[in-house]
């Protein structure tokens, strides 16, 4: 989750354990998707199938709500982790999701109704709500004439998933223990805490919204035996007074109301931000919405999303927490079925232009008898703009300051305004330069240098032109400090 919460992604972020350890969290990742990696490998081996390491593309699923640091983090750590870069592809999780519904026959749930669909047939507009573990991923989607997928909202969404159920359930054990009971328990007790997260993982795709029986929890005796030694009475007992929960041997038996509020966090939150995306222009005419992720099999969560929008068609496909896992195969085999995707920020160049009026005095100054301004954004790509993916945003030009300058910095700038005017805005974001060489000045300040981005998959590419010498310089952005 720290990818997601941090705007700032430095290559030596640490992840903390649950006993306040620190260890690099490029480390980590890594070694987890080499232990994968070595694990198809083996497999591979076993089974003596005639498979070359160099012909397998491999496909990293990433939140389509993850900045582009975060996504650039996870492939350093992919690559770190034994996986050519030339070999590796990211993937959104939603549309990898989509790709898996579109292809195969899903079930419509929606009022008790249940009937089969086919693929989505061209102009079919749709919703995608990947209910995860940690987040939830939402963005807006439409069929073209040939198959392909233009999205139509940008992908958004929050840190809403079943985890949030998880939390739950965990601050009602501390009502009930005491926080240092349940701290202890976790620290004195691994194996036994990994089990009880089982349960209720478990327990989260069998609770019901009509559900009138208690709710069973199996927790490991020895959080009783930690509570007993700390409060020097049966945890038994001290439940007791309570008609809502009862102890059981190794058992919590909870009514049902209360076992149904564990949801309510995580189900309000989405229900409240999908009700804003359905307000927004681009986004009427939307009457389906494709449930998918581990979290979308949860009884509450399907509920919730039923009752908020009655009017619309709820699609979840058979083993939708399996959707993005093959869908993430199917957009291996075929990238190009996505064919436009909708800018989360604004992109734009650092330059010095003539000063204006109402520009701070602070950054005024004189370049060669010339009043000029520095820090001005010129903008390339709006956030919330269609891009075409692998095609190039239309070129900007740009001189240099300078009759004699021999090189000239292109300084590429993020930002979540629409219009920033200025590159120090609180809004904006430094990822990088390019510098082009010209040495040739005879031109003095009526050179042209070009600037194109291209949007190849879910990366940025920027390419700057001397337009006098034909001269190339190509970037990837690093997005990381």
């Amino acid at each position: 989750m720290q990818l997601y919460r941090n705007h700032e992604i430095p290559r030596d972020l640490t992840i903390e354990d649950d006993k306040g350890k620190h260890l690099p969290a490029l480390k980590v990742i890594s070694e987890c998707i080499n232990y994968l990696r070595d694990h198809l490998m083996k497999q591979i081996e076993n089974k003596d199938l005639p498979v070359k390491k160099t012909e397998i593309t491999w496909v990293l699923t990433v939140p389509a709500i993850w900045s582009d640091p975060a996504k650039q983090f996870m492939r350093e750590a992919a690559v770190k982790g034994g996986i050519p870069n030339s070999q590796l592809m990211l993937a959104l999780e939603p549309e990898a999701a989509s790709i898996y519904c579109k292809h195969l026959p899903v079930e419509r749930l929606a009022a008790g109704a249940k009937s089969a669909l086919g693929a989505f047939s061209p102009g079919t507009k749709y919703l995608i709500l990947d209910a995860g573990g940690g987040t939830v991923d939402i963005t807006v989607q439409e069929v073209q004439t040939d198959g392909t997928i233009k999205q139509l909202y940008m992908a958004n969404g929050g840190d809403w998933g079943g985890t949030k159920v998880d939390q739950a359930f965990e601050e009602y054990l501390m009502e009930l223990a005491g926080p240092e009971t349940v701290y202890k328990f976790r620290g004195e007790d691994k194996a036994g805490h990994l089990d009880l997260c089982r349960e209720i993982e478990i327990k989260k795709r069998q609770i019901k919204p009509d559900q009138t029986s208690k709710v069973t929890f199996k927790v490991p005796i020895t959080l009783s035996e930690i509570f007993e030694r700390e409060k020097g009475t049966d945890f038994r007992e001290s439940l007791a007074s309570s008609k809502r929960v009862r102890w059981v041997g190794d058992k919590l038996r909870v009514d049902p109301d209360v076992a149904r509020g564990f949801f309510d966090n995580a189900c309000q939150h989405i229900i409240q931000h999908l009700k804003g995306i359905f307000d927004e222009a681009k986004v009427r005419g939307t009457n389906t919405i494709l449930m998918v992720g581990g979290f979308s099999e949860s009884p509450m969560l399907r509920d919730a999303v039923e009752k908020g929008f009655p009017g619309k068609t709820i699609i979840i496909p058979q083993e939708s927490g399996l959707a993005v896992l093959k869908g993430a195969v199917q957009y291996g085999y075929e990238p190009r079925i996505i064919s436009t995707r909708v800018c989360k920020v604004t992109y734009g160049v650092g330059i010095v232009r003539n000063f204006e009026r109402g520009d701070p005095e602070s950054k005024k100054f004189d370049a060669e008898g010339t009043l000029k301004c520095r820090d001005c954004f010129s903008k390339h790509v709006e956030i919330g703009q269609p891009v075409h993916i692998n095609e190039s945003v239309d070129e900007q030009v740009y001189y240099p300051l300078y009759s004699k300058q021999t090189a000239m910095s292109v300084p590429i700038y993020t930002s979540t305004e629409k219009n920033p005017r200025y590159t120090d805005d609180p809004s904006c974001r430094h990822l990088g330069e390019l510098k082009v060489n010209m040495p040739d000045t005879r031109g003095g300040k009526n050179r042209k240098v070009s600037v194109q981005l291209t949007f190849g998959g879910t990366e940025v590419e920027v390419k700057a032109t001397n337009k006098g010498t034909g001269e190339e310089t190509i970037a990837k952005l690093n997005f990381l400090r």
